[in-house]
Formats: C-alpha cells, structure tokens, sequence
C-alpha cells in the first residue's frame, strides 16, 4: 500500500539527491567516528540515508522509483569492505567521501544498519531488481552477517545486540545459511536471558534508541519462520513498550526521564512519530499493546524506582528513579557520566498555555558535557539529593573518542542546570541566596543549593543567566584565561547539592558526615530519608560507579525487596 507518509518520505529526500553520484548528499552533522570537518565539508554524500532512501524507493514502487533504487543500490554494495583479511571487514564508511581507513574511527555498527536494510530489500522487493544487483546484494548481507558474528556485541548494548540478531538470524534464513541463522537465534536467546535478568533494557529509556529496538524486534517477531525466536521478540517488545508507557508524561508530552542516550531533551521529530504511530488506531508500523495504551493517557501519581544493570556483571548496580504528577515529572539515575547523550537528572515542567519547560543537569568543560564528572544521586519523589567526583580515566566530551585522563586544558569548568524547552518563551523569575537558586515554572518552584562545596579550585560562585534559548542557573567552578588541570594533583575535589522541583517548602536540611577519605550526605524525613555517600578525591570511573553508595527512601527500597 503506497500510504502518505512514505510518499512525503520520498519527497523531502529527493531533493538531497544527486543522479550524477546517484547518492544522498546532507549537511555533514557527525561528531563521532568522522575525521571529516564541516568547515572543508559542509555537505557530504551519506551512504546510510542513501540505502534508506532506495528502500523507501523500492517500498513505493514504479518503474522509475525501481530504477533509481537500484542505481543507489550499486554504489552503496561498492563501498562495503568486503576483504575478510582487514578488520573493517564487513562494514560501511560514513560517507562516499571518506573511506573506511581515512575515518577518525569506522564505526562498526554500520555492518548492522546496511546490513538490515539491505536484507529487507532481499526479503521483500527481490522480484523488483536485476539479478546480477540481486548477487551484490546476498553478498553485501553474506559479508555483513560473518561481521556481526566476528564481533560478537554483548547483550548489554541493547539496540546492536538486537540489530545484529536480527541481520543474522533473518539473514541466514533468506541466504539458505544455516551457521548464520542458528546464531542469530542464540544471540537473541542470549539477550532475551541478560534483559530479563535485569528487568528493562540496559540501555535504558533510551528515547532515540527504544523506538529502533522496537522495529528490529517487530521486524523478527513478524517476519522470522523460527517460533522460538517470534516467541522471545514478543516477549522483549512487552518490556519495550511498557518501559516507554511508564515514562512518558501527558501533561508535557515529554518522554520522562531518566535516559541513558538521547540526543535530544525534546522529543525529536521522528521519535514523535513512532510514539504517534505506534498509538494510533491503524498503523503499518510497531504498535502498542492495548494493555498499556491507558498509560499514555494517566495523569495519576507515579512514583518507582529499577535497576538498569546486571549487578553480577558490573560489580555495581545503577538505579533509575521516575517521579510524576499531573505538572511535572522528574527522573534520575543514581550514577553516571555526565556524556551529552546521558540525562542523570532531567524533568518536564507543563508551565501553563500549552508550554512545556525542560530541567536538564549538565556539568561543562567550555561550554560542552563533561564525560570525566561523575554523577551520584537519590531521589525521594520531587527532590533528589546529589553530587559530583572527578574522573582520573575518562574523556572530555566522549568516553571513548576522547580521552584526557584527568589532565586537560580549558577555560571554564561549571555545573549547570539548564532550563529549556519553551523557557525561551516565558517569563521565568530567578531569585538567588547565596548558593542557593530558585526559578518560577509557571505554577511549579524549581530550587537547587549547593550544600557542600570542596575542591582545590575555590569556592563555586553561584549565577543565573537568560539565554535566546532559555535559562542556565550556574554553579562556577573556574572560569577565565585557559589553564592546566590535573585531576590527579587534587587533595580533593567533591560537590553536593540537594533539587527540588515541584515543592512550595524550603529546600531540607542535608547533614554532612566525614569519615577518613569518605563523606556522607543525608537528608532525614522519615520514610522519606535518603543519603549518598561518595569520595572526597578523584578516582577511576568504575571506582566511583563500584564504592558511591546511596540510601533509598522506605517506598523505593519495598519496591527492590
């Protein structure tokens, strides 16, 4: 059926196309992984959104649709390493530009993305192309799917572990390769084993990357002739959508929080509508359970707290925290960096006349997140109680891509909450006392204090700013002429604050206990209590996800026992 939608898909990226390269050309928009710069090349020839488009293509129909399809389609298998010796092999370059050995770093979830959609090509528009573009293409997925099998990703990185289940197992079934098929099958096996062991996805809320976890596994649960694997895919997107339905907020339309990777604090267009798709009354694509479409709807009270990794795994466990009400929700983990695809700490305000006002926690070195500030918090409903370490191991702006191990140049270093969303648009009181700052959502009070500040690089100074895209409520902790930092030279180095959004009352009271090397911050409210307790110097990151402690309020631990 040739819907609308796919119509205006085909549409929008036909004039991004060029018929001489016959590829996609887009703004170059990559951070990761690229060595290209926008600055030498502000447009680039994508090979990804090329292979989507000739899917759409295909998909559509027409002779002329089949026929650019399959010119798109031989650039894109041409640029695939299909030598077995190299260890690229298997995998696609970015762009048409850069090849694989030129990248900053390849980026080997691309054998995962073409691969798929080229399968489904194979699987579901074979009849539509010429059979010498059909062998490039069983070989493109052949190579792919002995890729995927080489690197074998853990069922901790939740969308690749799918995606290549997916690519494998489907893949052997359409190559008529049995060694591929019985993989894929173990591997989602496997997956399905470490999720539920967990309770949710490890990669947990994930907003960008829910919704392709979803379509893989919609994509096996309804096309896999293996009932076992049909059965298990079924039983994965249960967990999916009930993790969305749990999170999202009526009242904001916002995908609460907390999330794990997002690139976005606002709900990007695409991912509003896979939620708008998968909740209408008829769609081609995934759809909700009707078990939990009523909680898209609630405005009630919601109030829990799960783990989000395999404890035995990690040596440590990571908790995630939701609070809601009909105005407001708030969420947060209680550890982890302070990456720009990570939310720690983020809420959603409705601010009244249909706009929504967003509360981020960032922590920025010039100006952009700071992989080597560790985050350690606890939530108690509408308040949450946390701190920062300093990382001796990790990056600046990416864990990985990036790394500074505690020693860097820069100008400034502060911690940040920033409000967004429509704040632009809103007039937002902010009063400031001392290290306490207090900004006016509409009808819901924001508050934050820093209640312990103690590092070798002086005293925070406290400042709120309004931007042409909001409101930053600052906590300074070095701002000027570049200079050397050295995480390792520091006798200490530790910030606790104490947020509340949503509460009319004063912020309360946090007693401060040392203890050697270690301090202890709490807040005692009954069955509301909650502490952390966390290093006063830099350590390693998995030190201080392994040894940071915090103590749940009564209502949450009942909900773990």
């Amino acid at each position: 059926m040739r819907s609308a939608e796919l119509a205006a898909r085909i549409k929008e990226t036909e004039t991004n196309y060029d018929a001489r390269v016959k590829l996609v050309r887009t703004p170059l928009t990559a951070t990761y992984h690229t060595a290209l710069k926008p600055d030498a090349h502000p447009f680039v020839y994508a090979l990804y959104p090329s292979t989507c488009y000739a899917y759409d293509l295909l998909q559509y129909g027409g002779e002329d649709y089949i026929r650019k399809a399959a010119a798109i389609l031989e650039v894109v298998t041409s640029c695939q390493d299909q030598d077995s010796t190299r260890a690229t092999y298997g995998v696609w370059p970015y762009f048409y530009e850069e090849t694989l050995d030129e990248m900053d770093r390849p980026d080997w979830n691309m054998a995962d993305f073409h691969g798929k959609k080229l399968l489904m090509i194979l699987k579901n528009n074979a009849q539509l192309l010429p059979q010498p573009l059909l062998s490039k293409l069983r070989d493109a997925v052949y190579h792919a799917c002995r890729a995927i099998m080489i690197r074998d990703v853990g069922p901790h990185y939740t969308n690749i572990a799918i995606m290549g289940a997916v690519v494998t197992l489907l893949g052997g079934e359409v190559l008529g390769k049995e060694e591929f098929r019985s993989y894929g099958e173990q591997r989602l096996r496997r997956f399905h084993a470490y999720t539920t062991g967990i309770g949710t996805f490890s990669e947990y809320n994930s907003p960008c990357y829910t919704p392709i976890a979803i379509e893989e596994l919609q994509v096996i649960y309804s096309q896999s002739s293996s009932a076992e694997a049909v059965e298990i895919a079924g039983q994965l997107l249960d967990i999916a959508w009930f993790m969305i339905g749990r999170h999202y907020h009526a009242a904001t339309g916002a995908w609460g929080g907390p999330h794990s990777r997002t690139y976005r604090t606002a709900l990007r267009p695409i991912e509003r509508e896979f939620l708008a798709n998968g909740l209408a009354i008829e769609s081609s694509g995934p759809r909700c359970p009707e078990k939990y479409r009523s909680l898209f709807d609630s405005s009630e009270e919601r109030y829990y707290t799960e783990p989000t990794v395999l404890a035995a795994e990690t040596g440590y466990q990571n908790y995630a925290t939701t609070y809601q009400n009909e105005a407001l929700t708030l969420g947060s983990f209680s550890s982890g960096s302070m990456w720009n695809q990570r939310r720690n700490l983020i809420g959603y305000v409705n601010a009244g006349d249909g706009k929504v006002v967003s509360v981020q926690l960032q922590f920025l070195k010039d100006g952009k997140d700071f992989c080597s500030a560790i985050f350690t918090g606890v939530q108690s409903r509408k308040q949450v109680l946390f701190s920062f370490n300093l990382a001796t191991d990790n990056g600046a702006w990416h864990q990985d891509l990036d790394i500074i191990n505690g020693r860097f140049r820069a100008e400034d270093l502060r911690i940040r909450l920033l409000i967004g969303g429509d704040a632009a648009a809103l007039d937002i009181p902010v009063v400031q006392d001392g290290a306490r700052l207090a900004a006016q959502l509409g009808a819901t009070a924001l508050q934050v204090e820093a209640v312990l500040d103690d590092s070798g690089y002086g005293p925070l100074s406290a400042q709120a700013e309004r931007t042409a895209d909001g409101v930053n409520l600052d906590y300074v902790i070095a701002s000027g002429e570049e200079r050397e930092f050295d995480f390792h030279a520091l006798d200490k180095a530790v910030w606790i604050f104490i947020l509340s959004l949503g509460e009319e009352q004063a912020l309360p009271a946090v007693t401060l206990k040392p203890d050697g090397m270690w301090l202890t911050a709490s807040v005692r409210k009954g069955d509301d209590s909650m502490a952390i307790t966390v290093p006063v110097v830099p350590r390693k990151t998995k030190e201080l996800y392994r040894d940071n402690r915090i103590q749940m309020p009564e209502a949450l631990k009942q909900q773990l026992s």
